[in-house]
């Protein structure tokens, strides 16, 4: 089988940016040469400036300087296929001014959220046109719009956070607006993918996530399916819960003093941890499978994939690609490791996710803390 073709680094927070969101180019092109795949999905980029994320190192796209990095870093690594993820967080971030489909806060990032106007959707739509365009402009060979996780169109297409009365009650939208927009900006063969939760934790369903998908079946290349939202984040990515690394590193819990840490663990952490689902290999292949049947779409899957038997059994059952994210934080060159009985030295301790919402770089912790 060739896996050049068939597995993808899946995005993820990388934290190398300065804090006006230029890449870091040396940092970014290390990180992307190491990494056996061919086809690479960048961290989550952002198109404008109130849809940063709460990391203070965010790479953006929205001027020609953050785009002439981004072309330096594509000019370096002629071998590969650099897509660009890019995304606006909405609701999800802890910084001043933060918008959404409504005012409901993030139970996670706790921010005051201002509900957008149609004018100002209008306008980030737009923007995230401006940056495909861009994108297109510094060589990137496509790129993939977020629409999973519980970011801004995430927060559209959610029933729990869109309560609107206008026209974006109706739920896909935004993404099919903001697909069409970026099309015309960057007509094929320009690469345009789609990241998608198949469910989460707050009432979005796979019949929604269907229905979504048959909206968009012809104004896209690909979906890469994915779940949940920051609100319970490690439902996204499931495993060991480091929550004395999370006081440590974290800006939203390292805040609190030791006596209100101890209470939280003690009285509020149990409850909490409830709503965490246990880690089980491949646990989106089976939502993946069933869109699959019902689009002629390519359908990537990402989510506890950890053996070369399991990714064997997943590309024969018909999904497309797989993506995975936390084996090549491990073993960037695993690729050239799929010899036979391949298994991920990756034990899902999540640090490298705690670690993600602080200002450090991205990379593997095994073995630093306990």
């Amino acid at each position: 089988m060739n896996y050049l073709d068939k597995i993808i680094r899946s995005a993820t927070v990388e934290n190398m940016a300065a804090t006006n969101g230029v890449p870091n180019v040396q940092a970014f092109v290390n990180l992307y040469r190491a990494i056996s795949a061919r086809t690479i999905i960048t961290g989550f980029v952002y198109v404008s400036e109130n849809g940063r994320a709460m990391q203070p190192l965010q790479a953006g796209i929205v001027n020609q300087t953050q785009a002439d990095a981004w072309a330096n870093v594509r000019q370096a690594l002629p071998d590969k296929q650099l897509i660009m993820q890019l995304a606006h967080v909405g609701r999800q971030t802890t910084r001043s001014g933060a918008v959404g489909a409504s005012n409901i806060k993030c139970m996670y990032c706790k921010a005051p959220v201002r509900v957008l106007t149609k004018a100002e959707i209008e306008e980030i739509v737009q923007d995230f046109a401006e940056a495909a365009l861009r994108a297109q402009k510094a060589g990137f060979d496509g790129v993939q719009i977020h629409a999973a996780h519980g970011y801004l169109i995430h927060q559209f297409l959610s029933p729990y956070t869109n309560n609107r009365t206008d026209e974006y009650k109706d739920r896909p939208l935004l993404l099919e607006l903001v697909l069409k927009a970026v099309r015309a900006a960057c007509p094929a063969p320009f690469i345009v993918w789609v990241k998608l939760s198949h469910g989460d934790d707050r009432g979005l369903t796979i019949t929604d996530t269907l229905a979504t998908v048959k909206r968009i079946e012809t104004l896209c290349d690909g979906i890469e399916i994915s779940y949940g939202t920051m609100e319970y984040a490690l439902n996204i990515i499931r495993g060991a819960i480091p929550i004395d690394t999370a006081f440590e590193v974290n800006p939203l819990f390292n805040k609190y003093s030791p006596l209100i840490e101890r209470l939280w663990k003690r009285f509020v952490f149990p409850f909490y941890k409830r709503r965490f689902k246990l880690f089980t290999p491949n646990y989106n292949v089976q939502a993946a499978l069933e869109i699959k049947k019902q689009t002629s779409l390519p359908v990537f899957v990402t989510g506890g994939i950890r053996t070369q038997q399991d990714i064997d059994t997943i590309l024969n059952s018909g999904i497309d690609k797989v993506s995975l994210c936390r084996p090549f934080i491990k073993e960037p060159d695993l690729l050239h490791k799929l010899t036979g009985n391949w298994k991920s030295g990756c034990v899902n301790c999540n640090l490298c996710t705690i670690y993600c919402d602080s200002a450090q770089s991205i990379r593997c912790h095994l073995g630093e803390k306990k």
